[in-house]
């Protein structure tokens, strides 16, 4: 309760709050990216070939990209 009312006592005390928290999300939200990087795993085809850009995806993922063109060139020729 003491904190809060301090932190309202003054606007430009408030203010600088306001910061310091909006500087500690930002900095957890920039761990929390490099812990977990995004996976984007793109698949288009040029002619008769498939082209893959990965970034940042596991083995998992690039194998489950690979299976969903497999099925749709299945489902394509059928």
């Amino acid at each position: 309760m003491e904190i809060i009312r301090f932190v309202l006592s003054n606007f430009w005390v408030w203010l600088g709050a306001v910061i310091l928290i909006l500087a500690i999300g930002q900095a957890a939200v920039e761990v929390i990216k490099a812990v977990h990087p995004s996976r984007k795993i793109s698949a288009y085809k040029i002619g008769d070939r498939w082209r893959m850009e990965i970034d940042g995806a596991r083995r998992g993922d690039i194998a489950a990209a690979i299976r969903g063109i497999r099925e749709d060139e299945k489902e394509g020729s059928a």
